[in-house]
């Protein structure tokens, strides 16, 4: 089971780094619901929002994101990774690390994504990076 975990996590990295909207897609939940809460505290919490924010966001060809597995438990029908990530909006721009959380249910012999939780480690530099104001 961990071994097919491990394949699974591996190849949603690799959507992500290809911008890979229909292969990204693959990995989400077979429900409705799927909470995505981002940065800033937002909770997305359907499938369909959160194919909408990667979408808008693979469509920039500027971004790079360098994951790494920093802790994961598989049990039977779920799993969650812990993962340290570092993104850079462009090649010239200060890059930052988050953390992010993946939970994952079995579902129809595939494990799928049923949360996804971002966490800047550094929140003003994820802002300036977003062109988000700080207060």
């Amino acid at each position: 089971m961990t071994a097919n975990f491990d394949q699974a996590l591996h190849q949603h990295f690799a959507a992500i780094a290809a911008r890979d909207i229909e292969a990204f897609k693959s990995h989400l939940t077979d429900s409705e619901t799927l909470y995505t809460i981002v940065q800033n505290g937002h909770a997305f919490t359907s499938v369909a929002e959160t194919v909408e924010l990667h979408q808008q966001w693979f469509l920039d060809p500027n971004w790079t994101w360098e994951a790494s597995v920093v802790h994961k438990v598989v049990g039977e029908d779920v799993a969650m990774a812990l993962i340290n990530y570092h993104y850079r909006p462009h090649k010239a721009a200060e890059g930052f690390h988050s953390w992010l959380t993946y939970v994952f249910q079995l579902q129809q012999g595939q494990w799928r994504i049923v949360h996804d939780q971002n966490t800047a480690l550094n929140y003003a530099a994820f802002a300036r990076a977003a062109g988000i104001e700080m207060k």
